[in-house]
């Protein structure tokens, strides 16, 4: 839907950059974890919860018992190859991986466990090459933007120079619903969309009922752009809780279909991995530009008059593209 799979076979993989995953850490197997040459990538991780950052890369595996972090991964690096199709199951498939864990098993976390978090990736990283940060998470606005703590943290990921990229939120289809920190201004905050299980027929894509509608309260449009977040495959284990909540969801073996505005963030996180290995030199802001740019809004042609499905507020700039994204060379 994004077109990856076309820069795939130009060999755009992602290799080259870290990908910081913000979540409730990671649980997925080696087809995951491993890049197209079968190396393992998860070159560190945190415990923003406890406070640790452990020695061996190998325990962390294993640490999520949701399942929401791993699926988020999953959808971003996953190396899994179907022959059938010739396509990867993940967007950049030999970007790196940086897991922090700062939600427990419900998917809830503190505003200190994220800002712990947020603030160890900013330290860290020049050490581990990370150049993109996704968070795929949303609380209530309580203040004005510039106010929240975990705001200010997050503004201070992005003025280091590395690409945030934020869910909206699943709190539409209602106005001013975009949540922290999809409201900063700065960062890139993506809703999501659905082909509405027809990937084939473009006539019948949506944008999903759930994903959150601008603007802020400060008046900034938000989200910036879609991309597909309706029951998206990727793997995750059956031991995972939402799994076991939802087992109607699961294939029985490897694949779980997930949608929310997460699901799309994680598409666009790693976009920007591909659009650093084909331009390295790219900063956050050139990044944001090209991803808007090359974005292809939904549109309906009425009396000959060729109209915005949805508002901006809706759609922002409209649906990512990862080829038109890397081949694009505007600024500012």
């Amino acid at each position: 839907l994004v077109a990856a799979d076309r820069l795939h076979q130009q060999g755009i993989t992602g290799a080259g950059s870290a990908i910081a995953v913000l979540d409730t850490g990671t649980n997925v197997r080696l087809g995951v974890l491993n890049d197209t040459n079968g190396m393992y990538k998860l070159i560190a991780h945190y415990d923003a919860i406890l406070d640790q950052e452990p020695r061996k890369i190998w325990s962390f595996q294993g640490s999520d018992e949701s399942g929401h972090g791993s699926h988020v991964t999953a959808l971003a690096l996953s190396a899994d190859f179907e022959s059938a199709t010739g396509r990867y199951n993940g967007v950049a498939p030999d970007a790196r991986l940086v897991a922090v864990r700062a939600f427990d098993a419900n998917g809830q976390g503190s505003y200190a466990d994220v800002i712990r978090g947020l603030d160890w990736v900013v330290a860290n990283k020049d050490r581990l090459g990370i150049r993109v940060l996704n968070l795929s998470f949303s609380a209530p606005v309580r203040s004005h933007y510039w106010d929240d703590p975990v705001n200010q943290a997050v503004m201070r990921a992005w003025e280091a120079g590395i690409v945030v990229v934020v869910s909206a939120g699943n709190g539409g289809p209602d106005p001013m619903t975009i949540g922290v920190p999809g409201n900063v201004p700065y960062v890139i905050t993506v809703g999501a969309m659905t082909d509405s299980y027809t990937i084939d027929d473009p006539g019948d894509d949506r944008l999903t009922t759930f994903s959150a509608t601008g603007p802020t309260a400060e008046a900034f449009v938000k989200p910036d752009v879609v991309a597909p977040g309706g029951h998206l495959k990727a793997p995750m284990e059956k031991k995972d809780r939402i799994v076991v909540e939802h087992p109607e969801f699961h294939d029985n073996y490897d694949y779980f279909a997930m949608s929310g505005t997460s699901q799309a963030a994680a598409v666009v996180s790693v976009i920007a991995a591909l659009m650093f290995q084909a331009d390295p030199g790219l900063t956050p802001e050139d990044v944001k530009c090209r991803l808007m740019a090359s974005a292809h809004p939904a549109v309906e042609i009425e009396e000959g008059e060729v109209e915005l499905a949805y508002s901006v507020f809706q759609q922002g700039a409209g649906m990512v593209h990862a080829y038109d994204a890397v081949s694009n060379t505007m600024l500012g």
